[in-house]
C-alpha cells in the first residue's frame, strides 16, 4: 500500500518550499534580464530601421528628382532643377549628383555648332543686331564698330555663307562630398579657345543653402544661364545682345542660394562678381581713363545681383516658374563722340571741314529684370504637343556724370540713360521630334537721355523670328530659322532686312540635364 501512495500526499518541509521559491525567483531574474535584453535589441533594431527607410526615403526622392531632371529636354514641364544640399553623414560619401560610372570622374561632353547664313546686306545684319541704337551702350560709343571690339569670341559673329560658331567642350564631376565642379571651354572658328565658365559648388552646407564660386553665368533672368546650344533660336534676343553684350552676364565671384523648405519651389541668390563687362558696367582703358578724367578702375566686386525665382504648383502637366532680378555694377564708364563741320558748304577737305568731340562720362549702372516660364507636356512622343512659353523684361538706368568734355560749361553736369527691352517667344511641338516657335522682341520701348536739359527720346528696334527644329535624336539637331528686322542704327535712320538661318547642333558625349 506504500508503494501506491502519491507522493504529494507527503507534506514539504520548510527547507524544500524555500528552495522551490529560490528556483522560481532565479527563474523569474534570468527571465526578465532576457526580456529586457530582448527589448533593447527590438528597440535598436527598430531605430536602425527608421534610419534605414529615411536614408531610402532620401534616396528615392534624390533618384525622383533626377529622373525628372533627366526629362527635362523631352518633357518641358519638369520642375526646375535645384535641390536642397544633401546633408554629410558619417561614413557617407554623399556622391550622386554629377556621375557617370564613377562619379569621381567626369563628365565629358562636346558640342559643336555651326550654321549657313543669308541676308539681303552683305552679311552685316547678325552684327547689326547687336549694335542697335541706344543712347547709352558699351565704353566705346563711337560710330566706329567692328566685329574684334567685342573681342575675337563672339556669339553671333556671322557672315553670309557658311560658319562655325563655336566648338564647346564641358566637364563636370563630384570633387568630394563637399563640392561639384564644371569647366566649359569655347573654341570659335579661328581656334581661339575661352573660358566661358570653371567654378565650383558645394553640396553638404546646411539649411538649402549653396555656394558657387569662380567664373560663371550670373542667374540674372532666365536665359542668362543658358549656353547657345540651349537655346531654342539660333541667335539671342535683342534686350540681352544690347543691354549686356554677346555674353550676358558672366563675371568672376561668388554665389549664395538659398532654397527654403516650402510648399512650392522658392529660390533666393545674391551674387558678388568682378564687374568686368562688356556693356553693363564697362570701363575704359588706362590712356581714355587719363586723357577724359574719368578716374582708374576700382577694385572689385563692384557688380551686385539679387534674385529670386518661384514655381507653384498648377497641376501635374503644367509647370510655371516666375523671376525677379537686380543687378547693379557701381563703375561705368564711356565716351562718346560728337562732330561739329567748320569752314564753307565748299570745304573738300574734310579732315579740315568735321571735328570729332569726345564726352568722358562716368557713374553707375543698374538693371532690372522679370521673366516668366510656362511649359506644358502633351504627353506625346517625342515632345509631340509639348508647349512652352516665355517672356523677359528687361530696363537699364546709367546715371552718370560728364567728366571731360570740349564744352567746359557742360562738365560736371549729369545724364540719366534709360532704355529696357522685351522678348517673348513661344516653342510647340507638332509633331514627334518637330518643333515650331515663333518670337517676338524689341528694343527700346523706353530708349532715352535726361539730365542738363537735353532731354530726348529715340525709337526702338525690333524683329519677329520663326523656326522650325528636328531633334533627330538626344544628340543632333537641325533648324532652319527666318527673321525679319527693323533695326534703329542711328537717330532717324533704320535698317530693314530679312536674315535665314540653317543651323547643326550635334553633341558627343555624357552630359548632364538642363534646369528648368
Amino acid at each position: 500500500m506504500a508503494l501506491l501512495t502519491p507522493m504529494t500526499a507527503f507534506p514539504a518541509t520548510d527547507a524544500e518550499i524555500a528552495e522551490l521559491r529560490a528556483m522560481v525567483d532565479q527563474m523569474k531574474s534570468q527571465y526578465e534580464r532576457r526580456i529586457q535584453d530582448l527589448e533593447s535589441r527590438l528597440a535598436k533594431a527598430e531605430r536602425e530601421a527608421d534610419r534605414a527607410a529615411t536614408r531610402s526615403e532620401a534616396a528615392a526622392e534624390r533618384a525622383e528628382q533626377a529622373a525628372r531632371v533627366a526629362s527635362t529636354e523631352s518633357r518641358p514641364m519638369t520642375a526646375p532643377l535645384v535641390t536642397a544640399p544633401a546633408s554629410a553623414e558619417p561614413g557617407a560619401t554623399g556622391l550622386g549628383a554629377l556621375g557617370s560610372g564613377n562619379a569621381f570622374n567626369p563628365q565629358i561632353s562636346v558640342f559643336l555648332d555651326g550654321n549657313y547664313y543669308h541676308d539681303g546686306i552683305d552679311g552685316e545684319g547678325a552684327a547689326l543686331v547687336g549694335l542697335a541704337y541706344q543712347p547709352s551702350g558699351g565704353a566705346d560709343q563711337g560710330h566706329d564698330h567692328d566685329d574684334e571690339e567685342h573681342g575675337g569670341h563672339m556669339h553671333g559673329l556671322t557672315e553670309n555663307g557658311f560658319n562655325f560658331r563655336e566648338a564647346e567642350i564641358a566637364f563636370s564631376a563630384t570633387v568630394d562630398p563637399y563640392f561639384d565642379a564644371s569647366l566649359f571651354l569655347a573654341i570659335d572658328r579661328d581656334g581661339t579657345v575661352e573660358l566661358e565658365e570653371g567654378y565650383f559648388q558645394t553640396r553638404s552646407l546646411p539649411a538649402g543653402l549653396r555656394v558657387k564660386g569662380g567664373k560663371f553665368l550670373s542667374d540674372f533672368g532666365y536665359i542668362n544661364r543658358q549656353h547657345p546650344h540651349q537655346w531654342d533660336f539660333v541667335d539671342q534676343n535683342l534686350p540681352y545682345l544690347n543691354l549686356l553684350g554677346p555674353h550676358g552676364l558672366q563675371d568672376t565671384g561668388l554665389q549664395l542660394t538659398w532654397l527654403p523648405k516650402l510648399p512650392f519651389y522658392t529660390l533666393l541668390g545674391v551674387e558678388g562678381l568682378q564687374g568686368n563687362q562688356e556693356i553693363f558696367g564697362a570701363t575704359l582703358g588706362d590712356d581714355d581713363q587719363a586723357a577724359l578724367e574719368l578716374g582708374a578702375t576700382d577694385d572689385g566686386p563692384r557688380l551686385w545681383t539679387a534674385f529670386a525665382k518661384v514655381a507653384p504648383e498648377i497641376g501635374i502637366n503644367h509647370a510655371l516658374q516666375l523671376g525677379l532680378s537686380y543687378a547693379n555694377n557701381n563703375q561705368h564708364q564711356e565716351v562718346q563722340e560728337h562732330t561739329h563741320a567748320h569752314g564753307d558748304d565748299d570745304a573738300h577737305d574734310e579732315d579740315h571741314a568735321i571735328e570729332i568731340h569726345r564726352n568722358g562720362l562716368a557713374g553707375d549702372a543698374q538693371l532690372w529684370g522679370v521673366d516668366l516660364v510656362y511649359k506644358y507636356d502633351g504627353g506625346g512622343a517625342h515632345g509631340h504637343k509639348n508647349f512652352k512659353f516665355q517672356s523677359e523684361y528687361l530696363r537699364s538706368i546709367k546715371d552718370m556724370k560728364i567728366t571731360a568734355s570740349a564744352h567746359p560749361e557742360i562738365i560736371g553736369s549729369r545724364r540719366t540713360f534709360t532704355t529696357d527691352g522685351l522678348y517673348a517667344q513661344a516653342v510647340y511641338g507638332f509633331a514627334p521630334k518637330w518643333t515650331a516657335g515663333l518670337r517676338y522682341d524689341v528694343l527700346g520701348m523706353t530708349n532715352e537721355i535726361s539730365g542738363g536739359g537735353k532731354d530726348a527720346g529715340f525709337g526702338s528696334s525690333d524683329r519677329w523670328t520663326f523656326d522650325v527644329t528636328w531633334n533627330l535624336s538626344e544628340f543632333s539637331r537641325l533648324r532652319a530659322q527666318y527673321a525679319h528686322n527693323d533695326i534703329l542704327q542711328a537717330p532717324g535712320e533704320r535698317e530693314r532686312f530679312d536674315a535665314f538661318y540653317l543651323q547643326f547642333l550635334v553633341s558627343m558625349g555624357s552630359h548632364g540635364a538642363h534646369a528648368f
